[in-house]
């Protein structure tokens, strides 16, 4: 028997089903607004996964949260006059020990919820699109351009699974504790040395995007503490090759002091073929002597096949990126990460499975023997 929800049930249907880890879908539910004219949907997905970690001095296995494409729920509301579509997102997202974030000191975090979208928007095929709300500035996901089918599991922003892991070196001494009992810990962690410098993320905002002209498009927004952003994009077929891109320039406002550059694009071809590439570079205020500007560059070749299996289309990829002076400018550092990964999708069901492995390598001028980050990840997203 199908049920129906009003406007008001909604919200406790959603958390219930994060909280138990399961999906609406399982109970059939017509999700009903409280007003007739708004067309209500109610959408999301878990991706959990296990990690293995292995530092150079010591072996891990944790229980994660992918943070490659967090586990979140969405509520999405539409109404819609002739050509202009007046809509509403609210979303939120829900980690028990995000992949980012875990360690070898800290290997279990408690899950809580966290806003990611809640914006209001008018849509016209004509005119564009105009948002106003916390959502995507228009840089967001600039540098992850990716057609590979494998970004699930590994993408451009490489400290996404095991940012939260410090290179170990012996003569950097291990944590410690101070006279006050708390924790000193001078190691750099991956999320130290890598960033794939994706644009300014989602804030609260006003952005506008063209329509689309011969497969190009143009948002800008401006944000909370008088940053603003600048995207052009491009998505186009050409018989049967796939091609996608985004180029951005984005000014982080007042906390920063520095402008950034950054895009990606990537290539598909109709035997499965493609390849993935970014980059990013950020401009200084103020550079110390003698040092280089962060950048960093990315790469990705990769194999989608649709009939390898009967159950759903399979993707592999190998990675490779190179991230220079993007968090300590002063030190000098090299970080170099190289992976490969797999994603199966299970069309039936609406699920993927993926694993992926990933290694991290370090360097600075000090001449530091860090020793390699290595880590093994194999989950599933289940999409409702």
């Amino acid at each position: 028997m199908r049920k129906k929800l009003n406007g008001k049930g909604v919200a406790a249907l959603a958390a219930g089903s994060m909280l138990l880890g399961t999906s609406t879908g399982a109970f059939a539910l017509e999700i009903k607004s409280g007003n007739d004219k708004v067309e209500l949907q109610l959408k999301g997905h878990i991706a959990r996964a296990v990690l293995v970690a292995d530092d150079g001095q010591e072996n891990k296995f944790l229980h994660v949260d992918n943070s490659n494409s967090e586990s979140r729920i969405t509520l999405d509301g539409k109404v819609k006059a002739d050509d202009l579509t007046i809509g509403s997102t609210f979303e939120l997202q829900w980690q028990a020990n995000p992949s980012d974030k875990v360690s070898m000191e800290e290997e279990s975090i408690s899950g809580e919820f966290k806003e990611r979208i809640m914006e209001v928007y008018l849509d016209s095929k004509e005119l564009g699109k105009f948002s106003l709300g916390r959502g995507d500035m228009s840089s967001d996901d600039s540098t992850e351009v990716d057609l590979s089918g494998t970004d699930l599991a590994g993408n451009s922003g490489v400290a996404d699974v095991g940012g939260g892991f410090k290179f170990n070196d012996p003569n950097v001494s291990m944590p410690t504790t101070d006279e006050n009992g708390e924790v000193v810990d001078k190691r750099l962690a991956v999320s130290n040395v890598f960033d794939n410098m994706d644009g300014l993320s989602r804030r609260n905002r006003v952005r506008y995007d063209t329509r689309k002209f011969a497969g190009f498009g143009l948002g800008i927004a401006a944000g909370e503490k008088e940053m603003f952003d600048a995207t052009l994009v491009y998505s186009g077929e050409l018989a049967g090759t796939k091609l996608e891109g985004a180029l951005a320039w984005s000014n982080p406002g007042s906390d920063k002091d520095y402008s950034q550059i950054n895009g990606s694009a990537s290539l598909l071809f109709p035997f499965g073929l493609n390849v993935t590439a970014a980059f990013g570079s950020r401009d200084l205020d103020e550079m110390p002597a003698g040092d280089d500007e962060p950048v960093f560059m990315y790469g990705k070749i990769g194999y989608k096949c649709d009939k390898l299996l009967s159950i759903g289309s399979t993707a592999i990829s190998l990675d490779y990126g190179v991230y220079e002076n993007v968090k300590h400018q002063d030190k000098g550092e090299e970080g170099t990460a190289y992976g490969l990964q797999l994603v199966q999708k299970i069309s039936d069901w609406n699920t993927e499975l993926y694993a992926a492995w990933r290694n991290y390598e370090l360097e600075d001028h000090t001449g530091a023997n860090y020793e390699d980050i290595s880590l093994l990840m194999a989950g599933v997203r289940l999409k409702f």
